[in-house]
């Protein structure tokens, strides 16, 4: 699930920025920790999947009495409240996508052919390439085997016949 949702980004509430744009005037260039990521923040007006989860983990990990203005540069209760409810709804979103292509492919798969619409599509290796293991002792897999056979030489003699 958080592979659909790893290279999206998401636009930030106009309350949310109003709460960090506030707690950055009124510090009035004091260097807090935390600073940056909210300048970067009210620039930007987004925030990527990666950036809302390291907020809403460092948002939990807070102390919101102690560490009062840390807490409000990453949006405080609005931030965390927001955040919480915005990608809870995002991944309920992948997941009835997928229960409803599931349930579409069970009533429409009239072979018998059942997909699973929660794995990654791929395509298997085919069993008719032969291993390249040059190191080892097996007459199945060595070179030494074809040169004993004379298979290089009967090539060269069909070479031979051609010209």
């Amino acid at each position: 699930m958080n592979k659909e949702l790893k290279n999206r980004n998401f636009d930030l509430p106009l309350d949310v920025l109003e709460k960090i744009n506030h707690t950055v005037t009124g510090l009035n260039g004091q260097n807090v920790h935390g600073v940056m990521r909210a300048k970067k923040l009210l620039s930007d007006k987004k925030v990527t999947y990666g950036q809302l989860k390291r907020i809403i983990h460092d948002i939990q990990g807070m102390d919101k009495i102690a560490d009062r203005v840390r807490y409000d540069l990453a949006g405080g209760d609005l931030m965390d409240n927001w955040s919480k409810q915005y990608l809870q709804g995002e991944r309920d979103l992948i997941q009835n996508r997928k229960e409803g292509r599931k349930q579409a492919d069970d009533i429409s798969s009239t072979t018998g052919e059942r997909k699973n619409s929660f794995l990654k599509k791929h395509t298997k290796k085919s069993s008719w390439l032969p291993s390249f293991k040059f190191n080892t002792n097996s007459e199945k897999n060595s070179i030494s085997s074809i040169k004993l056979t004379g298979l290089f030489e009967q090539v060269n003699r069909i070479k031979k016949l051609m010209l």
